[in-house]
């Protein structure tokens, strides 16, 4: 851009506009249309760059984009501590510690990592993860997963068909400006309804809940993207539990039979909608473990009869009597806890029942297995039966700090 120098009529002085001077007879600089209109042009187009929609009546859009254009591209190779923008864990769904499908298709909570899946009206769905083709073109990033909502059973009378996530601490985003973008698909054409609520936990303020968006679903893969104002903190009063959080929903159409699937989700700050962040699977995971954490690989659902692979052990020695010949193991987590999370064991093998300690030969078995002393940093697993022959004993275990 430059000034209309190749325009002769437009009365330049020195190469710069000039205003008229009455007294010495010399009128001022014109601005030929051409010029102007391409001034214009050259300012929208880095408004548009930027994401946002040219406004006539707004006089700060140029200051925003040159804001946005300015962030650090995450597709570059910078260390991951200079941008993790995304609000929202597992957006990409490549977390799925407690199994792929949901147990069964009226049991609810969490499936995928982090989010969180909860209907009634006796309605019957199956939540399940689901993978993209290598090389399709209507997701960008060739992301791995999906998370698939089939409602296999209508149901009656319904108030809930939601998944969300709660974002730890109610302060997240207080007052500011955010970006929630996501792709989604339907069987058909279906509503969306997207909302963000600040609950302050138990004994604090009455939640505060804020719509999103309304969003009408295609059949096709389609890219959907929204503003929202959340609101300060001013004036509300934060309960004493360490329970606070901001929750993102996704609220689906109540008693009917559909086909609902979600991907890339994105929560950021600011009033611009920017490209989904990739973060290694192994980052997610480690961010998805402080709230949930098994002992059993990541590709094996908890309770699999799998055997000891991965399960805590404790060798019962020859000597050992009373108390002291009984398995005793300590679980140290991989990541901190966001809470002293609550337990479930499991028995390695078939025999038995869930929660027993299993001995290495799968003949003495113990059905009072325990935790003790848990933290957020680990627990002891023992066991409060009689003595138990001189063996190595296994048992499988989760921990769930989730909000």
């Amino acid at each position: 851009m430059d000034y209309p120098k190749s325009v002769p009529s437009a009365g330049l002085v020195n190469g710069r506009f000039a205003d008229e001077n009455p007294i010495a007879g010399t009128p001022g600089s014109l601005i030929p249309a051409s010029w102007g209109n391409s001034v214009t042009q050259e300012i929208l187009n880095a408004i548009t760059a930027a994401g946002l929609m040219p406004s006539e009546n707004q006089t700060d859009q140029l200051s925003l984009a040159i804001k946005e254009l300015a962030k650090l591209d995450p597709q570059q190779s910078f260390p991951v501590q200079v941008y993790r923008k995304n609000l929202v864990i597992n957006g990409n769904f490549d977390i799925w510690q407690r199994g792929t499908v949901n147990l069964g298709p009226y049991t609810g909570a969490y499936i995928a990592d982090r989010f969180r899946c909860d209907w009634n009206g006796n309605a019957g769905v199956s939540i399940s993860r689901q993978s993209f083709a290598l090389g399709q073109g209507e997701v960008p990033n060739e992301p791995r997963y999906f998370m698939r909502w089939q409602q296999i059973t209508a149901g009656v009378g319904a108030s809930v068909h939601k998944i969300s996530q709660a974002i730890e601490s109610v302060r997240t985003l207080a007052g500011k400006t955010a970006t929630l973008t996501f792709w989604a698909k339907a069987d058909t054409a279906r509503q969306l309804n997207v909302t963000v609520a600040q609950y302050f936990g138990a004994g604090g303020s009455v939640d505060t809940v804020m719509p999103v968006g309304s969003f009408q679903l295609k059949t096709s893969w389609t890219r959907y993207s929204a503003t929202i104002q959340v609101p300060s903190l001013a004036g509300k009063t934060l309960g004493s539990s360490g329970n606070d959080f901001l929750r993102l929903s996704f609220d689906l159409p109540l008693n009917v039979l559909q086909v609902i699937d979600l991907a890339q989700i994105q929560l950021e700050e600011g009033r611009v909608s920017t490209p989904f962040e990739l973060r290694s699977p192994g980052d997610e995971l480690m961010m998805c473990q402080r709230y949930y954490e098994k002992t059993y690989s990541q590709d094996v659902s908890p309770g699999s009869l799998i055997g000891p692979y991965g399960a805590l052990i404790s060798t019962v020695r020859q000597g050992q009597t009373g108390f002291a010949s009984q398995p005793m193991a300590q679980w140290t987590f991989k990541v901190e806890k966001r809470a002293v999370p609550s337990f479930s064991l499991f028995t390695t093998t078939p025999k038995g029942v869930s929660g027993q300690w299993r001995s290495g030969s799968d003949e003495v078995s113990s059905g009072n297995a325990r935790t003790l002393g848990a933290s957020t940093r680990g627990v002891w697993v023992d066991n409060s039966d009689i003595g138990v022959i001189t063996q190595s004993y296994y048992i499988h275990a989760t921990a769930d700090a989730e909000l």
